[in-house]
């Protein structure tokens, strides 16, 4: 994007990533310590009352997180994160992660109750992030994102007046940023009033296509001048151009202009082979939790196969997601000598390449010998096997892979139009593995006219399997309005129905199985599979942002240190130096924690609201939120996990001392335990 800009001539910019230089910004001990002492404020007030809301009980079993840390407690997890040798020590690492999980729900002391779920915002929380009067509505949105108004008051409004800016875009990739990034639009609009704001990225594009009306969308983008839905590159420079010459927008193609109408985007394709290589030294990479860079680079666009009938991604009409377009070999590899220059490892950012530009971009890797390591996520084809794919691509530096094998049963794959045969999918995990490549498996359950058998196959091929790959999630099959399925609903014997009046963006519909009668609602989880199986394929990690993904930096890191296996087969035990995260033994004034609200309470409490009433926001949910809670006074004995999960001991509190309970711990708990394992 940057470099196109400077391509033609736009060379006077600044750039920005605010995810991680607001979390450097809060993570300043100054900062902590007043979350700590936010925390034992709640406590004692919370502690003391007769009666607490369902809200406070929320927020005093956040507050208890906040035992046991200090101040300099995330100083200390980052410079772990940061540290080579620290950071592939497993127990010490996962003493950092969990600290830095930690300090995020302590964030949310000053957002709403039970609004974060780790480095996200819950959707079935307190607001209704698909719901136009919950994200338009500047109250709402500050107390959303109030955990981080030091940031927006402090960097953030010093950067907005540093210059008279003429334009400030915004990237927004995931809806859990979105309020953040509106927020930033009003504090632009009030700060910089002469500047023009404009918005894109992968959520604006989901808005965009799946906004009921347009009004709603630009009640919801109030603050924003134009929106980007869909590649930007050309339309940014345009945007530019226009600026300068003092030119209207309402024709640049790609870009849409206020009261719009969302059909009246011309979508707009780059041809990825006349783009300039990208920028990275507009990035500060030592700002980041890692110790080293691990680079993002897109060689391609759209997909190849672009026909998986589940499938919906991006700005198209009339297949699953954008066609498929490929850089030149020869210009990719020199890409990848600059990125060789400042990183060594790297994730091809890709809907998935094709079979033979991944061979001939892979042989021209070997030929180049740049060192770089990288990982993919790529189709299961089947010429894999028959063409030494894998000991190719392990050459050519690849240490992991994912593949969407979305199911076990092929007559769900036939529907899928998967384009793979699952009795072939063994022997490719097999010389994968047999190469020192790692792989994650990702699937879902719940297609539709899917038995609870074919379900459970999906989790048993796993199973059979489990020594050929390292990581494996499934989830729950979602409808999305752009799919195939929703389409042409009667081919696969569903019934779409009616969104709920309260959802103005229908990022996932409800359906009916039209063969069984049961309807399908986003979100709910597929009890037809037992509990035994969904524990089988979990593996011990922590989970994104962290190690647990391939398209993690860290997942990437461990892989190219440790191999397939992705962590050390025996983690030394964390001794000899003082943890970041501690657990806690403390006295609860409450005769149970069990009885205090919980965010499965507040998750389930959204789901019923939104069932009785068809309809659900910011609104309904503080209404519960003040109701009164469940707890009763008493004395109770609580440990604070590592991660800040706080534990009821049930013990009796009569002379019981935390500190002989913390000293017996420790005698049963041996040290990796202790860091989370």
């Amino acid at each position: 994007m940057v470099a196109n800009c400077v391509e033609h001539g736009f060379t006077d910019f600044r750039c920005e990533d605010a995810n991680i230089n607001s979390l450097n910004h809060l993570a300043r001990p100054e900062h902590v310590s007043g979350l700590l002492a936010d925390a034992t404020s709640i406590r004692e007030r919370i502690g003391s009352m007769q009666s607490p809301s369902r809200a406070e009980e929320l927020q005093y079993r956040t507050a208890l997180s906040a035992l046991g840390l200090t101040a300099d407690f995330m100083q200390r997890a980052i410079e772990v994160l940061r540290t080579h040798q620290d950071f592939f020590d497993y127990p010490v690492y996962q003493d950092a992660a969990t600290a830095a999980h930690r300090f995020v729900n302590l964030l949310s002391l000053r957002s709403l109750p039970g609004v974060f779920s780790g480095y996200s915002l819950r959707l079935s929380g307190p607001v209704n992030l698909l719901n136009r009067n919950d994200l338009a509505d500047p109250g709402i949105i500050e107390k959303v994102t109030g955990g981080f108004t030091e940031y927006f008051e402090h960097p953030f409004a010093e950067l907005l007046a540093e210059r008279d800016w003429q334009l400030i875009g915004i990237s927004v990739s995931y809806s859990s940023q979105l309020p953040f990034a509106l927020r930033m639009a009003r504090q632009i609009r009030r700060q910089c009033p002469k500047a023009l704001i404009v918005f894109g990225g992968t959520e604006v594009c989901d808005d965009v296509k799946y906004a009921q009306n347009s009004a709603d969308l630009w009640e919801i983008f109030a603050d924003v001048d134009l929106l980007v839905p869909g590649e930007g590159e050309s339309p940014l420079v345009d945007i530019l151009c226009a600026v300068r010459d003092k030119a209207p927008f309402h024709e640049l193609p790609g870009v849409l202009v206020p009261g719009a109408g969302t059909k009246a985007i011309r979508l707009n394709y780059e041809h990825v082979g006349r783009l300039p290589a990208p920028k990275y030294d507009i990035w500060d990479w030592s700002s980041y939790w890692s110790p080293e860079p691990v680079v993002l680079y897109s060689p391609t666009r759209g997909c190849y196969w672009n026909k998986c009938t589940f499938c919906d991604y991006g700005l198209n009409d009339d297949r699953p997601t954008s066609p498929s377009r490929e850089r030149p070999v020869e210009l990719v590899i020199q890409d990848l000598a600059q990125i060789s220059s400042f990183a060594k490892t790297l994730y091809f950012s890709v809907d998935a390449m094709s079979p033979r530009y991944l061979r001939t971009l892979s042989e021209a890797m070997i030929e180049a010998d740049l060192g770089l390591k990288w990982s993919a996520e790529l189709r299961l084809e089947r010429t894999f096997p028959k063409r030494g794919t894998a000991a190719l691509l392990k050459r050519a530096g690849c240490i992991a892979i994912s593949f969407g094998y979305e199911s076990a049963s092929q007559r769900i794959l036939d529907l899928i139009d998967k384009g793979v045969n699952i009795s072939q999918v063994p022997l490719i995990l097999e010389q994968l593995a047999e190469a020192g490549i790692g792989v994650q498996m990702m699937g879902f359950t719940g297609f539709p006219s899917e038995t609870a058998d074919e379900a459970g196959e999906t989790y048993e091929f796993l199973v059979r399997h489990q020594d050929h790959w390292s990581l494996a999630g499934v989830g729950e099959f979602g409808l999305t309005p752009g799919s195939i399925v929703a389409k042409q609903p009667t081919r696969f014997g569903v019934e779409i129905l009616p969104l709920p009046e309260s959802h103005s963006i229908a990022r996932a519909l409800s359906w009916r199985d039209l063969s069984t009668g049961v309807d399908h609602v986003p979100g709910a989880e597929d009890d037809r599979v037992p509990s035994r199986l969904k524990s089988a394929i979990r593996r011990d990690v922590i989970g994104r942002p962290f190690v647990g993904g391939v398209d993690s930096s860290h997942s990437l890191l461990y892989f190219g240190h440790y191999g397939r296996s992705l962590l050390p087969p025996k983690p030394e035990r964390y001794e000899g130096r003082e943890r970041i995260a501690p657990e806690h033994v403390t006295h609860v004034p409450f005769a149970s924690l069990a009885e205090l609200c919980s965010v499965p309470d507040l998750v389930a409490a959204h789901e019923q609201t939104l069932n009785l009433l068809n309809r659900v926001s910011h609104v309904e949910m503080s209404a519960w939120l003040d109701g009164e809670g469940s707890s009763r006074p008493g004395t109770t004995v609580a440990l604070v996990m590592p991660g800040g999960v706080v534990v009821d001991l049930r013990l009796p509190t009569v002379d019981v001392d935390p500190e002989r309970i913390m000293t017996a711990l420790r005698v049963l708990s041996p040290p990796a335990a202790r860091a989370g394992r």
